[in-house]
């Protein structure tokens, strides 16, 4: 799904907005020309093709210069964080491809003619969009037919699992599907407290499920083990689907699926209790199932010699229970579609070696598919592989910064000092009496022989809330440089 509905053109628009937000200073012209290699015509064209898109958003929305440097100023009620969503949403919908696609998901029309006339593009337009929208939809088993009662044409369960992907994939920000059944009178408890961009998954969610539902009559039927293991989950923050015309074995369903999708769009809908309620209900099944992820997931914590914390450990099985419960009864794999994944990591532009941690953690998973082969039975994908490298860093603790701190002007700033920065860091940092064990030396004398392997910091004024800031950032990027990347550092040293 990555860009497959945004033209080149669009893609390098919206990048140009995040250049003029993100560059450290304003850009001339000739920045942007350089940054992006466009010649200087194309790059006012692009420019002034930018100020008007944003400025159909909201006509206080502009683009300016000011000596020779590009700003944007934004009205009241709006940002680069909103801007940037709707750019994005008006960039797709405008484009032929979306809009074939929109009506064939809304709509069931006898051929390619009927939907000509329908949304006004040529047939030709119309045959090559979908054919790109065929190798698409290929990735979630679904297909597109005009012979068959509804265009689009597949195991409902797939089809519902397509609808949620793409449409949540594209309506980000505060955009919402234009469903009919919107509107519905059929409300959803949801859980209180929640996000605004946890509100918006959820509405997404239920507005695609509802319009299914309601409006296209495509009912999911799950399998009884599958509706064994989902009823887990949805003893915890339970939701329950209440429509008029389906049988209540069919409403049953949709809920507990409901409830699997919800977990998987919506970061954090359950608090780290209700995690580890919902790791120790699925372990009280008892099944061949749960009993195999439980043993793999103890399989890798011996393999990758991680702390067994009970906490982490029922955590970890949440997260790998409900992955694995996904790719072995949905089994659609979307990672090459995502806008960030594993696959596409930026490691390697921050000169990070990730290769050996990688090629330990597919070493492990390829000696476990023989015995866990119905857990492990496809071949190894990014999706599992990415779960697992999170698993990893989830269940590694850093390598607390060592400092000393060194002070001569008076006797308590040292203490100072340490109390300070231990409020700050917690955790990633510990201090050392020995200078000479010291990762970060902190001092307002000279304290760095060619002997001492420690990063020297010259601490001038304590009293100096600028000498604090500069302290704290360096901090920070020596935690950031050593051992933030924790997985990589210890995964590396102990295999």
């Amino acid at each position: 799904m990555k860009d497959f509905f945004l033209s080149s053109k669009a893609i390098t628009l919206l990048q140009l907005f995040k250049y003029l937000e993100k560059a450290d200073d304003p850009p001339r012209l000739k920045d942007i020309m350089v940054y992006f290699s466009l010649s200087k015509i194309t790059t006012i064209r692009y420019l002034k093709e930018l100020q008007q898109d944003l400025m159909a958003l909201h006509p206080n929305l502009q683009l300016v210069t000011i000596d020779n440097q590009y700003y944007v100023e934004y009205p009241v009620n709006y940002s680069f964080s909103n801007t940037i969503f709707k750019l994005r949403y008006i960039y797709i919908t405008r484009t032929s491809k979306f809009q074939v696609m929109d009506a064939l998901f809304k709509n069931n029309f006898s051929s390619i003619q009927t939907l000509s006339e329908t949304i006004n593009l040529s047939p030709s337009t119309i045959q090559n969009n979908i054919k790109q929208l065929k190798h698409y939809f290929k990735h979630f088993g679904v297909t597109i037919s005009f012979r068959s009662k509804q265009n689009i044409v597949g195991n409902p369960l797939n089809i519902r699992v397509l609808l949620i992907y793409t449409y949540t994939a594209i309506y980000r920000g505060d955009e919402v599907p234009d469903f009919v059944t919107n509107q519905s009178q059929y409300k959803l408890n949801v859980k209180e407290n929640l996000s605004f961009s946890q509100c918006h998954q959820f509405k997404i969610l239920t507005s695609v499920t509802y319009f299914d539902l309601i409006q296209k009559k495509n009912a999911i039927t799950l399998t009884p083990k599958l509706r064994k293991l989902l009823a887990v989950i949805n003893e915890t923050n339970p939701l329950t689907i209440e429509l008029p015309g389906f049988s209540e074995q069919v409403l049953r369903d949709e809920s507990l699926l409901f409830a699997l999708l919800l977990r998987l769009l919506v970061a954090n809908y359950d608090t780290a209790a209700d995690k580890i309620k919902i790791a120790q209900a699925f372990l009280a099944l008892n099944t061949e199932f749960t009993n195999d992820v439980y043993q793999l997931l103890t399989d890798f914590f011996e393999t990758f010699q991680l702390n067994h914390d009970q906490t982490h450990f029922l955590g970890s099985f949440y997260y790998l229970i409900l992955m694995l419960i996904y790719l072995r009864f949905i089994s659609v794999d979307v990672t090459n579609f995502l806008e960030f994944s594993i696959t596409m990591s930026a490691f390697k532009l921050e000169d990070i070696n990730t290769d050996p941690t990688f090629k330990l953690l597919e070493q492990f998973l390829n000696e476990k598919r023989k015995p866990y082969a119905k857990l492990l039975n496809r071949p190894i994908g990014p999706m599992i592989t990415s779960l697992f490298f999170f698993l990893l860093d989830y269940n590694l603790q850093i390598k607390p910064l060592k400092i000393n701190v060194q002070y001569t002007k008076n006797f308590y700033a040292a203490s100072m000092i340490i109390h300070s920065l231990q409020d700050v860091f917690g955790s990633a940092i510990t201090f050392t009496d020995r200078i000479d064990q010291a990762d970060f030396i902190i001092s307002d004398s000279y304290e760095h022989p060619p002997s001492l392997a420690g990063h020297f910091f010259l601490f001038n004024n304590i009293y100096n809330p600028t000498d604090w800031s500069s302290l704290l950032e360096t901090v920070l990027h020596q935690i950031y440089t050593k051992s933030f990347y924790k997985t990589l550092y210890q995964a590396n040293t102990h295999h």
